[in-house]
């Protein structure tokens, strides 16, 4: 048997899930591959606040939030010295990530995604233009092929790593520790940071992260090293003394990475097929939804008719840099605040790419200061044709640069920049040209986009 489809996704986490809800919305005839029945057991069950607006985007907010999740209000956090502290957390939920994965593939099965009964799919074969995929006793023909298989690599090719190697044992417990008040636990020892978290229905998980050889240096002991590990902790030294395993300690790999090639012209990795994030962040189902939604975007302007193809190859990989660059900062800065054990190996390497403090903004005049004077791009700004997001698509458009910017920017909420910058430096005065850019905006956007230029030190007198 053969089927024919536009897209073919191997993978139906949430990074698969999302690209092939979004395309198949988008109108695309699409294949969901995914070797596991769903709801099936899968580790990452701490979710950022920064999740809710993405779910809200995918239409299943209401759904996670009424799932009967735990919403984590507290955490017990040992980490900048030796004291613990108890953090309020806004907004973070702890989920069954078996039952949160079935909620978006449901969600691309509602969007119009075929999701194929499960099976392993072979080695793809590329065919033409597009990809051969044998899945079964069938064989699926697809114009693109997306790999969303996590670190298994579907897709072949190079990848970097971007921090030490690292190890997370981990393992679920049951009858214990007793609910204190906190949802989540986070310590730092000498060679280990921990994790741990009451999860729903009961059972608490516990992670410890590690360098592979301190797994040798134990003989390969796994659980030998984690209870070590956690007896020593005085925020898990509990759990061992109140609970019992539920199962072996699982050891697998948490090192940072990036694919040297994350999309062409008939393929792209998603999730962790494109990288992996430290797991210090608790966002890496946030970070492989947001791949799935720019895969997305790149995906369909390849496909579509009239599709600007360089410019979306080169929108998901500026994508995926910026995201990188993003996340590896920011965890070696949070690895960086752990003194107690700054000199330790373990801690030396994850802080080491700690960012250099940025050059700091110049001082802006007030606004009101300005409003009466012809002012001018600083002369470090420029706007460079960039690959934006422009409704569906991807589209050249040019976008502000300038070394107080993280990354050039095109639109300004939903309002683009380039356009009233062209003639900024021609008008009488800062009011006259905020004047000019009421007539096209939104009620007050207009001094908004002045003010957002002027706090970041992007406007300058115009010389006489």
């Amino acid at each position: 048997m053969t089927d024919e489809f536009e897209v073919c996704v191997v993978g139906g986490g949430p990074a698969g899930a999302t690209l092939a809800a979004r395309l198949a919305r988008l109108g695309h005839h699409v294949a969901v591959v995914e070797q596991h029945r769903f709801p099936r057991p899968h580790i990452g069950e701490s979710l950022s606040p920064a999740i809710w607006p993405l779910l809200e985007s995918l239409g299943v907010r209401a759904r996670v939030a009424t799932r009967g999740f735990t919403r984590a209000v507290q955490a017990r956090v040992r980490w900048r010295g030796p004291d613990e502290e108890r953090t309020e957390v806004e907004g973070g939920v702890t989920v069954d990530r078996g039952a949160f994965d079935a909620i978006l593939l449901d969600r691309a099965r509602e969007a119009g995604a075929e999701v194929l009964p499960p099976a392993a799919a072979g080695r793809p074969a590329r065919s033409g233009e597009g990809w051969e995929v044998p899945f079964g006793d069938r064989v699926l023909h697809t114009r693109f092929l997306a790999d969303a298989t996590g670190r298994r690599r579907f897709l072949s090719g190079c990848r970097t790593p971007t921090s030490p190697p690292t190890l997370a044992l981990h393992a679920i417990w049951h009858g214990g520790p007793p609910l204190d008040g906190s949802q989540t636990r986070i310590d730092a020892l000498a060679d280990t940071w921990l994790w741990g978290a009451h999860l729903p229905g009961g059972g608490f998980r516990a992670m410890a992260f590690v360098d592979p050889e301190t797994l040798v240096a134990e003989g390969r002991d796994r659980e030998r090293l984690y209870r070590r590990l956690l007896a020593a902790s005085p925020i898990f030294a509990d759990v061992v003394t109140s609970a019992q395993l539920a199962g072996p300690v699982q050891a697998c790999n948490a090192t940072s990475y990036a694919a040297a090639t994350p999309i062409d012209t008939s393929s792209v990795k998603v999730g962790e097929a494109a990288f992996a994030i430290d797991p210090l962040s608790s966002s890496g189902v946030q970070t492989a939804i947001q791949t799935g939604l720019a895969a997305a975007a790149a995906v369909h302007s390849v496909l579509a008719p009239g599709g600007d193809t360089h410019a979306a190859l080169q929108y998901y990989v500026d994508h995926q840099r910026y995201s990188v660059e993003r996340h590896v900062a920011t965890a070696a800065g949070v690895y960086a605040e752990h003194l107690l054990h700054a000199g330790a190996a373990f801690w030396r390497r994850r802080s080491a790419g700690t960012p250099p403090v940025p050059l700091p903004i110049p001082r802006a005049a007030p606004l009101a200061d300005l409003l009466p004077l012809r002012v001018r791009l600083s002369p470090a700004a420029a706007l460079l044709d960039t690959p934006c997001l422009v409704g569906d698509r991807v589209e050249l458009r040019r976008a502000l640069a300038h070394p107080a910017l993280s990354r050039p920017v095109a639109f300004l909420g939903g309002s683009e920049l380039a356009p009233l910058l062209d003639n900024l430096h021609a008008a009488p005065s800062l009011a006259d040209a905020i004047d000019r850019w009421d007539r096209s905006l939104p009620s007050g956007r207009a001094p908004e986009i002045a003010a957002w230029l002027n706090r970041r030190g992007l406007l300058e007198i115009a010389p006489v």
